[in-house]
């Protein structure tokens, strides 16, 4: 099937107006489009169509024209003032702000000092929580059973972390890397005990000279150790 041909004199559709086409002549009074009045369609799906205030015609209009209002300088000629941007919603954002800090403080004090954290064991609240118990005390002058013990009688926690060895979790050739001058593996256990061996055999090879040259020295001045005999004491003092 071929598709029947167009009528004489017809031409392919154009856009409303094509800017970058200089073919494309813009009417002398512009596209309606360009003049709608804003407001007066509807914004979303279920929105109803509201009429412009009088304000939104003046800026629609201004955004058009590329015009922004601006007052004559008084004190610098040629130039135009600099326009103060007013915060309207400053009680907001305090309010919000005083609001947010409020709530924030609230709930680290009541985890910090009411909350009963690990049923009571000792974790890292345990001194806000004893403090209050103790504050309680004075003030009103008693504690509940399970808060006297926390109080006096503190669990102590059982959990007891222990530190894992790389070498039975991470393969050897994984944790060693290649040693040069600039990268060394970390010593091991057996590096330790190699090196407490060898300083132990420098302290005694520097003990033995040590005590020969006390002998050398001593047979030098002639005074050898002689045994001194031990006097009584006849006296207290």
């Amino acid at each position: 099937m071929s598709r029947r041909p167009n009528p004489p004199g017809w031409t392919p559709p154009k856009a409303p107006y094509n800017p970058y086409d200089p073919d494309d002549a813009r009417p002398a009074a512009g596209y309606p489009s360009e003049f709608k009045i804003p407001g007066n369609s509807p914004s979303g799906f279920s929105s109803l169509p509201r009429n412009p205030t009088q304000y939104k015609k003046v800026n629609e209009t201004m955004k058009r024209l590329n015009y922004t209002p601006r007052p004559a300088s008084q004190l610098y000629p040629g130039q135009y003032k600099v326009l103060r941007k007013v915060n309207t919603s400053q009680k907001v954002q305090v309010g919000s702000r005083w609001f947010a800090s409020l709530l924030g403080g609230s709930i680290i004090v009541y985890f910090s000092f009411f909350y009963r954290w690990n049923d009571g064991k000792e974790n890292v609240f345990s001194d806000f929580y004893r403090a209050r118990l103790q504050l309680k005390e004075r003030i009103f002058g008693g504690l509940s059973q399970q808060e006297y013990d926390d109080l006096y009688h503190p669990q102590q926690n059982k959990v007891i972390i222990k530190k894992v060895r790389d070498a039975e979790y991470i393969p050897d050739d994984m944790r060693r890397n290649v040693e040069s001058d600039l990268a060394m593996n970390k010593p091991s256990d057996r590096h330790f005990l190699e090196a407490e061996r060898i300083r132990q055999d420098q302290e005694e090879v520097m003990l033995r000279e040590l005590n020969e040259h006390r002998k050398y020295a001593m047979e030098m001045l002639g005074t050898e150790d002689q045994p001194q005999k031990s006097k009584k004491k006849w006296w207290l003092f």
